[in-house]
């Protein structure tokens, strides 16, 4: 999964680490803690592969179960499942039929864009419409563009109808309002405060549209604690993957 770490900044590392942290099963967080001040007290590669490997084996660790993963481990085997089984677990639970055809990065930008479109495509006309036009997209604009896609709607077209900047804008409305939902508004605020004095970037990225997402399209029913650790990881990283594609 070293493509779709390559992305990452301090601040996503420092968000990546705040979802995947627990004091409930075997996540190593005092070494996401230590491999992180390691980066941030100096951003050499090594210090960035000694990082990426911890959360990588978080994520690994967390999309399989304990003695599946203990076992693996006491008897020499890489511990933890493939990270592109991570995602396609992730993509189940979303309900989003991903084709695993394609690298890691390939899959994780698909599932952040399929999910977005899908539940974008699940609103009412109006909530589409008001979505659109909170990102910027005049009202009859907005109005026609729905009309005429008779509620089917894929990521091409919508950046042809108005521009990369309102689409990223709507995935990220997407995402960031379902990690919300997923680990909670209490856990989701403490997060974006702790970022918004240290990285005036990454909030200027995220947008206050996105953040404060309200739309109700759903209620998520996510079983298991794995999972509500895993799905929002995989979002953020999809997200990020998509930030640097289109630039």
């Amino acid at each position: 999964m070293q493509d779709v770490l390559a992305p990452l900044t301090l601040a996503d590392y420092t968000f990546l680490i705040g979802l995947l942290k627990s004091d409930v099963n075997f996540v190593d967080n005092h070494r996401l803690n230590t491999r992180l001040i390691a980066v941030e007290h100096d951003d050499t590669p090594d210090n960035r592969r000694a990082l990426e490997r911890q959360i990588e084996r978080e994520l690994r660790y967390l999309g399989s179960a304990d003695l599946a993963y203990a076992f693996r481990y006491v008897t020499g085997q890489p511990p933890g499942v493939p990270f592109r089984e991570v995602v396609l677990d992730a993509a189940k639970v979303l309900k989003v039929d991903l084709s695993p055809l394609g690298t890691d990065r390939e899959l994780v930008e698909r599932l952040v864009e399929d999910y977005a479109t899908q539940q974008f495509a699940s609103l009412s006309p109006k909530q589409q419409r008001e979505m659109l036009e909170d990102l910027g997209v005049e009202q009859e604009r907005a109005a026609a563009f729905i009309k005429k896609s008779a509620g089917v709607f894929a990521v091409p077209a919508l950046i042809k109808a108005f521009g990369v900047v309102v689409v990223d804008g709507l995935i990220k409305t997407v995402v960031f309002g379902t990690i919300a939902k997923i680990i909670g508004r209490q856990l989701a605020n403490r997060l974006f405060q702790m970022l918004v004095a240290r990285f005036p970037w990454w909030v200027r990225w995220i947008g206050p549209v996105a953040w404060s997402a309200s739309i109700g399209w759903a209620v998520l029913d996510i079983q298991g604690p794995a999972y509500r650790k895993t799905v929002p990881a995989v979002l953020y990283l999809g997200l990020c993957s998509l930030r640097e594609r289109h630039g």
